[in-house]
């Protein structure tokens, strides 16, 4: 979540700013906000199907990057709230998965995690930060590195 906060908040440096929440990377595509919307419920539900705890809910909406930036602060202050050990042991927990008319899908909880969650997380976090280099933003690869960028540093040049 810091590295999508940290991405939005460096995209609100730029002119166009305004227009980056419906901004998409293809006429058929979804917006920014939707890719943003995308990987905070995605983080939000795997604790959910996990540990069966219920967060505060959290409209989907596309009006600013200030309320997209919110959106992924409240999602990461509801995470740091989950005690590790409320998802330890949880590998061999059945997660049921609804696709709608797909139907659904029963994942065991490493299964979902690994073959689900992480995918789906990284691919609206990397469509987010596509949309957003498409549209001029100057945020490089480094930022989408997170913890492992450190300015002044050899990949700073990344960055």
């Amino acid at each position: 979540m810091a590295t999508l906060t940290n991405i939005l908040k460096k995209a609100q440096e730029h002119a166009d700013a305004a227009s980056f929440p419906s901004a998409r990377l293809f006429g058929d595509m979804q917006p920014l906000s939707f890719q943003v919307n995308t990987a905070c419920n995605t983080a939000r539900k795997a604790v959910r199907h996990l540990t069966c705890v219920e967060f505060e809910g959290w409209e989907d909406r596309d009006k600013t990057l200030d309320w997209l930036i919110a959106r992924c602060e409240n999602t990461a202050v509801q995470l740091r709230c989950i005690d590790s050990k409320q998802v330890e042991g949880k590998e061999a927990v059945m997660v049921e998965l609804s696709f709608g008319s797909a139907g659904t899908k029963h994942l065991t909880g490493k299964d979902y995690v690994l073959t689900y969650v992480l995918p789906n997380f990284f691919f609206h976090l990397q469509s987010a930060y596509a949309i957003l280099r498409m549209n001029g933003c100057s945020s490089r690869k480094g930022r989408l590195l997170g913890a492992v960028y450190v300015p002044g540093s050899l990949n700073s040049t990344i960055g």
